[in-house]
């Protein structure tokens, strides 16, 4: 197969699959609840044992554990969202943006000892789109129709070059390097009130924002029509950067039947994700100026995860799998910040808190070989909403805690394989409990993932 070719392939797939993977795919925080069909069939425990090419980020060491020769593996992952937010005496709204496509490919090669290859994969993101019609929308004051867009998204996509060495029969050890690209679309509308809030010192429970003289003096009357405003709305559209990451693993046989698996998968360094075309309206219901500038989200990133795990070979056809990981998302969530610089000159920083608690996840699974063709596949994965109630987003509605995982592997001559998964992440709920939010939001998914591998 032309390597060259692949490397394009890979490239341009990611490429699509930044498109495709656009807002609200969050399940276990912003990330996926597992890689894979294999792994997310049995509730995303992938940690020490081969989960198919996912397992270039799943714990690279994994990939030791492949057969000899090379494989060949596309998926996609299709999810569906049900996400509504409501106010108490005020109204409800649903989500518009409920299908999306999160597709990877990825090419191995086992020789010898040593495993090493390519592959592009979403690892998730958060986001939603309540249109422009809902009270969402509305201004605040006077509960007009702006007609003004409420939506957002975040994804996280991955090129990765994993590397692993089967040091011996019992050691296996892994690393990857990871291009990573990053975009983040905010449409919202923020009130008067919540504007004050995070102008006013002594206030400031919604964040922080300031203004340098040059905006003030560059936005002229417009400055006037911004201080007597009923809301501002942001219309940050796909701001997007490149970074890199990594990760280093290892899975340890302590017998014939049983593994234990660990890997760490570093902090990204992305750059700060920016757009040339952005802008800042403010108004009373429907008649309101554009401010026009670029914008930046500063030192946005993926955080840290610590994985451990075990496979254990309980029969001839049975194996039970168990995860255990831990995000580190108050190292990186702590605030959103933005940086907006108006085309006549000046810039405005807009901090708006999230203070995302770290989350642990645990994963148990297993699967069962119903013929030598045949497998099937059960999980259960659990992580308590990182999401702290105060500085809840109806934007960024990641609070699903409990999934439940289903799933089949089906060999198709002597090189090929189907594997499906499906999952169900149970309803949750929560409510924003700052007085000046006072949104509750409510989010269920439902997603399938299906693959076909090809060893050569």
């Amino acid at each position: 197969m032309n390597r060259p070719f692949l490397y394009r392939l890979a490239w341009g797939c990611l490429v699509v699959t930044s498109l495709a993977s656009s807002a609200a795919h969050a399940t276990n925080g912003m990330a996926l609840s597992g890689y894979g069909p294999i792994a997310m069939a049995m509730g995303g425990a992938a940690v020490a044992y081969d989960s198919g090419n996912s397992g270039a980020i799943n714990n690279p060491a994994t990939l030791a554990l492949m057969p000899q020769g090379a494989r060949f593996e596309v998926d996609v992952n299709m999810m569906h969202v049900d996400a509504e937010t409501w106010m108490s005496g005020v109204g409800s709204a649903s989500s518009e943006a409920e299908w999306f496509a999160m597709p990877s490919i990825s090419y191995i090669v086992k020789s010898g000892r040593v495993s090493y290859g390519l592959g592009v994969f979403s690892q998730g993101g958060m986001g939603a789109n309540y249109g422009k019609k809902s009270f969402l929308s509305a201004d605040p004051v006077s509960g007009e129709p702006t007609g003004l867009p409420d939506e957002s998204e975040v994804m996280i996509g991955r090129l990765i070059l994993p590397w692993a060495l089967e040091v011996n029969d019992r050691l296996s050890i892994g690393a990857s390097f990871d291009a990573v690209y990053g975009r983040m679309t905010m449409k919202q509308l923020v009130s008067r009130q919540g504007l004050f809030d995070m102008v006013l010192p002594g206030r400031q429970t919604l964040g922080v924002a300031t203004f340098d003289l040059a905006a003030i003096v560059g936005l002229g009357p417009t400055a006037l029509r911004l201080a007597g405003a009923n809301y501002a709305h942001f219309d940050l559209d796909k701001l997007d950067g490149w970074g890199v990451g990594g990760q280093v693993g290892l899975v340890f046989r302590a017998s014939d039947t049983l593994a234990f698996g660990a890997s760490y998968q570093f902090e990204t360094h992305l750059e700060d994700l920016e757009a040339d075309d952005a802008s800042i309206h403010a108004g009373r219901g429907s008649n309101f100026v554009g401010i026009p500038g670029s914008a930046a989200i500063e030192d946005f990133q993926w955080p840290a995860t610590i994985k451990v795990g075990a496979a254990w070979q309980a029969t001839e056809r049975l194996l039970l799998v168990a995860d255990i990981k831990h995000y580190r998302w108050s190292d990186v969530l702590d605030s959103l910040k933005i940086r907006f610089e108006p085309h006549t000159g000046g810039t405005i920083n807009i901090e708006m808190y999230q203070e995302w608690d770290d989350q642990t996840v645990f994963s148990i699974g297993g699967e069962y070989r119903l013929t030598p063709r045949v497998r099937l596949r059960a999980g259960f994965n659990y992580g308590k909403d990182p999401v702290p109630e105060n500085y809840l987003q109806h934007l960024a509605e990641a609070i699903t805690e409990k999934h439940l995982m289903l799933g089949a592997g089906v060999r198709v001559g002597k090189r090929g394989q189907f594997d499906l998964a499906y999952v169900h992440a149970f309803e949750a709920e929560e409510t924003n409990t700052n007085p000046l939010i006072g949104l509750t939001s409510s989010m269920s998914q439902d997603s399938v993932n299906l693959s076909y591998s090809h060893r050569f």
